[in-house]
């Protein structure tokens, strides 16, 4: 699996990387332009991203605006629904409101509440059926 980590904070890039050792081929951005460039790059190279795990605050580009490009790219490519990559947002805001916009905005397949546990992270991994229980 190759998996785009995408957040403002090193330290929580890092973190994630460290869950997802021995489960996907990583790199990493810093922000949303960053990462629709790899997102892109990805692509044209002929190794697109399994996953993408997407911090929505952050500057330049946050990460609704980056989950809109993604999307949009899948469209131009016309990509099935089946087969779109698999976004999974991370955010400290947890209010319902909050979760639902971030579903509908950026499109995800999941969203998790930081801080994000290992658990939490593989649980969800393996209902999106990108790993399987260890």
């Amino acid at each position: 699996m190759r998996c785009l980590i995408v957040d403002d904070d090193e330290l929580g890039r890092e973190l994630i990387a460290e869950y997802l050792k021995g489960h996907a081929s990583l790199d990493m951005a810093a922000n949303g332009r960053e990462a629709v460039a790899k997102y892109e790059a990805a692509l044209a190279g002929g190794a697109p991203y399994d996953l993408i795990i997407l911090d929505i605050v952050m500057p330049e580009m946050n990460g609704h605006e980056a989950a809109k490009a993604i999307r949009r790219m899948e469209q131009e490519q016309k990509t099935p629904p089946g087969k779109r990559i698999n976004i999974i947002v991370l955010s400290a805001l947890n209010t319902p409101k909050d979760i639902i916009e971030t579903y509908v905005s950026a499109q995800s397949s999941a969203h998790l509440i930081k801080p994000v546990t290992r658990e939490k992270l593989l649980t969800t991994l393996n209902k999106l059926g990108l790993i399987s229980e260890e």
